[in-house]
């Protein structure tokens, strides 16, 4: 029981252990973002079509395009 603990002891203070739980905590936000923006793409299409109406110069391609650049920018540039 006493080298458990001082193996755990020595991992914490090497911070192995932190560097580790930071690249768990790194890929899960990654993963997150990633869910993020495909919803995001996704729910774009369907909203290009209600909004082409308000916005008589775009094309559905063009606004589809402008509202997903949005996406990607307030979701990677933050």
């Amino acid at each position: 029981m006493t080298a458990i603990v001082l193996n755990t002891y020595s991992y914490i203070r090497t911070g192995i252990i932190e560097t580790v739980l930071k690249k768990v905590s790194e890929i899960l936000t990654s993963v997150s973002n990633a869910m993020h923006v495909s919803r995001q793409l996704s729910a774009n299409e369907q909203i290009a079509r209600f909004l082409l109406h308000e916005y008589p110069d775009h094309t559905y391609a063009s606004l589809l395009a402008e509202l997903n650049r949005k996406t990607l920018q307030d979701t990677y540039n933050d």
